[in-house]
């Protein structure tokens, strides 16, 4: 009676949980396939949202792996309308590492209304895309999803495909660890600490289209934003990267930190700015995730549903890109419930390795480490850091990850 009661007449289709960039970009690029969509996203509508969250974001940068799927859906002059051009980053005034192919730098807010323009624009009609839904259950070996719309009672579907893009808690994953014998789940704890300040005094004194590295130790790196009207100055904002939670007693306290540590941000961030830095809470963010396998049943894992990692100018890029080859595998053994089972375990046998391997890359960055800063200096001069080498599309990362454990001992 109960399934009588909730399961609408619908069966079949794929349902996309997340709409982050991961689960944008799969709805567009199913959507250019002919292929139908239903999304669902407990936030809402990127248009109604902030842009910018400084108590958690920061500055992200799309580079060759992230174009390189932007490309595949045809998505790039969406982004060149929303975001700021990419050029590399800078230190003291300095480049230190250029980028010359094309890529951008903004928000999460930014990045989300971008993909959104590029599917009212031009999918809209093949996706059906719910905000403000909560996701309560999901059946692996099914694809029997249970969610409540806002406002709404409970709704029960099967879908062919329940492909998992809800971030680093995924309702998704933790299906597939609650109900699938063998899958397992390891994590790494890695001491990574990010608090945020705007920078809300810079104007001209910085270039925009650069990262900007104001101190290595505390790792400082400042980046802008689009301002919110046109012709305005860019927003700025500096994430600052510690090996231990930053907590201050007061605001004169912080102000004391900063001028031992990094003073530069007392000339670029107001009073105002520097009292909310004081106030604002330091966010863990060492968390690895290495999931044993990325399908099971009728369900899939993309971007940080399937192995978040430490940021590294990474974690949108790999989103991104997993989408394309989950894509990509869908292309290749069609979209009957069988195909898609097989194409959900043909991205799995590809995309696993790839994740562990940037997994891998981003434990070699700790904040505040000696070591890790001297050698990431020394290895980026000699052209060996795969950091940098991770940002080239056209190179996997286990190819990186690959070569960088030639050098032994450098990388272990």
């Amino acid at each position: 009676m109960s399934d009588q009661r909730h399961d609408p007449p619908e069966r079949g289709g794929i349902v996309v949980i997340g709409a982050g960039p991961a689960g944008l970009l799969t709805a567009i690029a199913l959507a250019r396939r002919g292929i139908r969509t239903t999304v669902l996203e407990r936030h809402d509508h990127p248009q109604v949202s902030p842009r910018f969250d400084p108590e958690r974001s920061y500055t992200i940068d799309i580079t060759g792996h992230g174009h390189r799927a932007l490309e595949h859906i045809d998505a790039t002059a969406y982004f060149d309308a929303r975001l700021l051009a990419f050029r590399g980053i800078q230190h003291g005034g300095r480049v230190v590492e250029e980028w010359r192919a094309p890529g951008w730098t903004g928000s999460r807010g930014d990045i989300l209304r971008a993909l959104t323009d590029a599917l009212g624009e031009t999918v809209e009609d093949e996706v059906q895309l719910d905000y403000g839904c909560l996701v309560e259950a999901v059946d692996v070996a099914t694809g029997r999803v249970t969610w409540t719309p806002p406002g709404a009672a409970p709704r029960t579907r099967r879908f062919d495909l329940v492909i998992g893009a809800d971030g680093a808690g995924s309702v998704v994953r933790r299906a597939v660890q609650e109900q699938v014998p063998g899958f397992e789940l390891q994590r790494a704890e890695l001491p990574n600490h990010l608090t945020m300040v705007e920078l809300d005094r810079l104007s001209d004194q910085l270039d925009p289209h650069y990262l900007q590295a104001l101190a290595t130790r505390p790792f400082c790196v400042a980046g802008a934003i689009k301002a919110d009207d046109d012709g305005d100055a860019p927003r700025w904002f500096c994430g600052v990267g510690t090996r231990r939670e930053l907590r201050f007693g007061s605001v004169d306290e912080a102000r004391a930190w900063l001028r031992r540590h990094c003073p530069r941000i007392l000339d670029l961030a107001s009073p105002e700015a520097v009292a909310a830095f004081a106030r604002r809470r330091c966010h863990h963010i060492g968390q690895t995730l290495t999931c044993s396998r990325l399908s099971a049943g009728r369900c899939v894992l993309i971007g940080d549903a399937a192995g978040p990692f430490p940021p590294i100018g990474q974690g949108v890029n790999a989103a991104l890109e997993s989408a394309m080859a989950l894509d990509l595998a869908i292309g290749r053994s069609g979209t009957t419930p069988a195909g898609l089972v097989a194409a959900a375990a043909s991205y799995d046998e590809e995309w696993r390795p790839e994740v562990d391997a940037i997994s891998w890359i981003s434990e070699k960055m700790l904040f505040e480490n000696r070591v890790h800063m001297v050698r990431a200096d020394l290895t980026m001069r000699l052209g060996i850091n795969p950091i940098d080498q991770a940002k080239d599309g056209s190179t996997p990362w286990s190819v990186v990850a690959a070569r960088a454990r030639r050098f032994g001992p450098l990388w272990w």
